[in-house]
């Protein structure tokens, strides 16, 4: 195994942000945010197999801290039935750390070594939702969506990037029942880092759930069903590491029955 060196970081972060009301129920902020994170041990010192991602991780004991300039709008609206925000935001890094996958393998398995690189980078992206509640008959719905776009300065798109989705979710309840389901539409990832394989293809993953609480000598108890991907729909996932999203996506249709209880 290479040296290692005793590494110190002196870490810093601050914030400033604003908020206005312009009229009743109606909001608008923005922030700006810096803050730096440490390269973790794995980081600086892994060489070795990592089973769970297939990989052979070589760390870097040169890596420098993590600096990130965040600047986030954001505007909503706070009152009525219907309400909902939009984000967007801005997010400049200097030294970003991330896995570079060399296309050399080691081991008799030929687990892909991937090493610790650092490069200034951009994230940018934006996120919005609606919600309606329809008065005192306890039911909800929610819409969102979300989208971003990582990319080296340099040139190129960071790895591990999520794709933008949509998604909807609805829940009802009454008496102690809470019945709810929710559906998200992923779209394909194809901006992906050179050495990614790709693209990840889009997916529909509809969920259900139902459930019943009830309060017995000061316990509440809970009798609940979940089911999963009910559509059994290939799902696999931008923001997995690449032997993970090629041979092991997310799990198919699946149902879940329990109790659980709070004291």
């Amino acid at each position: 195994t290479p040296g290692l060196q005793n590494r110190n970081f002196n870490l810093i972060s601050y914030s400033a942000g604003s908020l206005w009301n312009f009229t009743s129920g109606y909001g608008t902020g923005l922030s700006y945010t810096v803050s730096q994170r440490a390269p973790s041990a794995q980081e600086l010192y892994s060489y070795g197999i990592h089973e769970s991602t297939a990989t052979f991780a070589v760390g870097n004991s040169n890596l420098s801290k993590e600096t990130s300039h965040n600047l986030e709008f954001n505007l909503q609206k706070t009152m009525g039935q219907v309400r909902g925000k939009v984000n967007v935001y801005l997010n400049k890094f200097s030294n970003y750390i991330y896995g570079y996958y060399t296309g050399q393998t080691e081991t008799d398995e030929g687990f892909s070594v991937v090493v610790a690189q650092q490069a200034a980078a951009t994230i940018k992206g934006a996120e919005g939702e609606l919600t309606y509640n329809w008065g005192n008959v306890g039911s909800g719905a929610r819409l969102f969506a979300d989208a971003s776009q990582g990319t080296f300065d340099a040139g190129g798109n960071l790895p591990l990037q999520p794709a933008p989705r949509v998604g909807l979710q609805v829940a009802h309840q009454k008496n102690g029942w809470l019945a709810n389901a929710s559906y998200t539409y992923s779209f394909q990832q194809n901006r992906l880092a050179t050495w990614e394989v790709g693209p990840t293809p889009s997916y529909n993953l509809l969920n259900a759930g139902l459930s019943y609480t009830e309060k017995i000598n000061k316990v509440s108890w809970t009798g609940y069903m979940m089911l999963k991907n009910i559509l059994n729909d290939d799902i696999r996932y931008a923001t997995t590491p690449m032997a993970v999203r090629l041979y092991a996506p997310q799990p198919g249709r699946s149902l879940m029955v329990g109790v659980r209880a709070n004291f």
